[in-house]
């Protein structure tokens, strides 16, 4: 197959590069996990590798493998250094590097720049609320960047797929994505030789394939727990805890029952499957695109999208190449029904089809993409954006709550809501334990987290949670559930309250007799930090 000269929009109109990475990064919250995440990577600077978790009690000296560990003290150095800022600045790069590997992907597929825009910006806004400050932003970065070698390879036989090994030794110390890569270049290999197989072309393009495959798994092994990693990552995708508890890991359907009237969430949920439906209508009509491999590897991604909401994002990253190249036949199945039949003839199964005229340099003109620049930097450095020095939080805090027990010098065991415990870990420690936080697939066995729902919810038995462990101090949500159980309880104190938390101490403890406790108060902004 003759490779031609994709005509990518890096180099005719890049303004709309930069228009999609403003858009993809619009979104800047700080979720559940920031504190942790900038706790975990000081962790592992201070004292290297760890091996057993130091923060709760509920499970004290739990098993537990940093298999994020370089992302975190990434995360971690750059805070320390450089602030909000810095985080910001950090989310920023990362999401541009995943928005100029996509297009580079859809380069390869032979599309018209314009359409090639169109596909990007529409991945770009889908991708808006799920690009947060996590480490999978790496996991989503090294996906467009397989992506892009892959379609490369699939269209032009031309990649330099030994490029894998090095990323998925970096992929694998900054975040566990790095076996859906593994998985999605075994699935590519072997539907290539499938192919190849009936095509009676031979086994070596699907052997050297192979062969990559197995470099790129060795080479996950470079990380500081070796094979654990696998086994760490494989036990949190399989724990049943994790749907349960948190509720990016439940099934789409599931999600969208549970939604309470349209919310911003369900729009982008709603863009995601639209995406898919429309690249699945777009095969259906072009089934000869010569991209199978790329389809079978958006199709998996969009089966684990609908298994689990945190895998939207995967799944518009592998959709974003074989949807540029289907609408691209589509437009030339269009072209052909107006014209000659000997006019425009459909390309063969492995064919790329070169751009019309129209695409050649100037196809954008100078000031259409002066205007879209000045839009993107609007939307980049307006208000709370970019160098704003503000990061909101994406839920309220016990901020109040926090600040009381450190200004008073109270630290124990904190029974906190489970979306507060990585709050709790970055501001109280070493000086309180906590006894549950969102690593729920990584350090709780169910028990624990069995109890502290059914005290959370207020579940018949659930108030034998207290008397089960040692706590020093119980926080929770302002009229929760749990709020009630324990004010019935005379063997806890209230001392703090405010309309978002309350604080309850053990009433023979010193902090049940502070002076002016009970202590009320007025809710604080919950931004990071």
């Amino acid at each position: 197959m003759k490779p031609i000269a994709a005509p990518s929009l890096l180099r005719y109109a890049p303004a709309f590069v930069f228009l999609a990475v403003a858009i993809a990064d619009a979104g800047r919250v700080a979720d559940t996990d920031l504190w942790g995440h900038i706790a975990f990577g000081r962790l592992f600077l201070r004292v290297g590798p760890v091996s057993h978790d130091p923060y709760n009690y509920s499970v004290p000296g739990h098993a537990w493998a940093v298999h994020e560990w370089l992302a975190e003290v990434i995360m971690a150095r750059t805070y320390d250094t450089c602030g909000i800022l810095g985080l910001k600045l950090w989310k920023f790069a990362c999401t541009a590097l995943t928005i100029i590997m996509l297009a580079m992907a859809a380069a390869e597929t032979g599309a018209a720049p314009p359409l090639q825009a169109a596909v990007l910006v529409t991945a770009a806004v889908a991708l808006m609320p799920l690009m947060q400050f996590r480490p999978q932003l790496y996991t989503y970065i090294f996906l467009a960047a397989l992506m892009a070698l892959l379609a490369r390879d699939n269209y032009r036989r031309r990649a330099p797929l030994w490029l894998v090994v090095p990323v998925f030794a970096l992929w694998a110390n900054l975040h566990g994505g790095f076996v859906i890569g593994v998985a999605v270049l075994a699935l590519y290999a072997t539907i290539v030789s499938a192919e190849d197989l009936i095509g009676r072309r031979g086994f070596r393009r699907g052997t050297r394939l192979f062969g990559v495959t197995l470099a790129g798994a060795v080479a996950t092994l470079a990380n500081p727990y070796g094979v654990y990693a696998w086994s760490h990552v494989l036990g949190a995708l399989n724990d049943p805890l994790t749907r349960k508890a948190m509720v990016d890991w439940q099934p789409l359907i599931v999600v969208l029952a549970n939604s309470h009237g349209l919310h911003s969430g369900v729009i982008f949920f709603a863009l995601v499957v639209a995406i898919l439906v429309v690249l699945a209508l777009a095969v259906i009509i072009t089934a000869r695109g010569g991209d199978l491999p790329l389809i079978a590897i958006a199709a998996l991604m969009g089966a684990a999208a609908f298994d689990v909401v945190r895998n939207m994002p995967l799944a518009v990253i592998a959709a974003v190449a074989p949807l540029a190249r289907h609408l691209h036949l589509i437009g030339i199945k269009m072209r052909a029904a107006s014209a000659p039949a000997s006019a425009i003839a459909e390309p063969g199964p492995a064919a790329v089809t070169p751009a019309p005229a129209a695409t050649e340099p100037g196809h954008f003109n100078r000031a259409g993409q002066i205007v879209i620049v000045a839009g993107a930097l609007v939307l980049t450095l307006g208000k709370g954006g970019l160098l704003s020095p503000r990061l909101p939080a994406a839920m309220n805090y016990p901020v109040g709550a926090i600040a009381f027990m450190r200004s008073h010098q109270l630290g124990g065991n904190l029974l906190a809501r489970f979306e507060w415990g990585q709050y709790a870990i970055f501001h109280l420690t070493p000086s309180s334990r906590i006894f549950v936080d969102g690593r729920v697939d990584l350090v709780y066995p169910p028990q624990v987290i069995d109890q502290y729902v059914d005290f959370f919810a207020g579940a018949p038995g659930g108030a034998r949670l207290l008397d089960r462990y040692p706590h020093d101090y119980v926080l929770m949500p302002s009229g929760s559930p749990a709020d009630r159980t324990v004010s019935a309880r005379p063997d806890w104190r209230l001392i703090y309250r405010d309309p978002v938390a309350v604080l309850f101490a053990r009433a023979g403890a010193p902090a049940a007799r502070l002076p002016g406790v009970p202590f009320k108060a007025a809710a604080p902004t919950s931004d990071f930090p």
